[in-house]
């Protein structure tokens, strides 16, 4: 009974901050997201970029600093299911390259997605990425 109750009051505080642990990827589709955090495991990494997350109704895609990479998406309620992730191969200083790896990894393990009042959450494995909706991609 009592993780019934947590079971509800999970889903209850989730749907009082307006958003919803995945739900209808209808919200992804045609919508592009600025990658605000990037944290592996608890440490957050400070993200070199601009770095955008975009997606149409088949494909992601991903424009950093350092390499552009795009793959195949189907979108579940929960997760999205990715195809091979292809990149360009420039070749940049160590930490951008870092960071386009660690993304096209959380991309290859087929992460788990939520969009919550404006900001999406891609999670894989440890790694966890924020992205926000209304940002306009300049980092401070």
């Amino acid at each position: 009974m009592r993780a019934v109750l947590v079971g509800v009051a999970a889903a209850l505080a989730i749907s009082a901050c307006g958003g919803s642990a995945g739900g209808d990827p209808e919200v992804l589709i045609d919508a592009s997201y600025v990658v605000t955090s990037i944290a592996v495991g608890d440490p957050e990494r400070q993200v070199l970029g601009p770095v955008t997350i975009s997606f149409t109704a088949d494909s992601v895609s991903v424009d950093t600093p350092c390499n552009d990479m795009g793959a195949s998406v189907e979108y579940s309620p929960t997760t999205l299911t990715v195809g091979p992730v292809i990149a360009t191969e420039m070749a940049c200083e160590t930490p951008l390259m870092e960071q386009d790896q660690l993304i096209a990894d959380v991309l290859a393990g087929n992460p788990t997605w939520q969009v919550a009042d404006g900001f999406l959450t891609l999670t894989s494995g440890g790694t966890v990425i924020t992205a926000d909706s209304t940002a306009d991609g300049v980092i401070p």
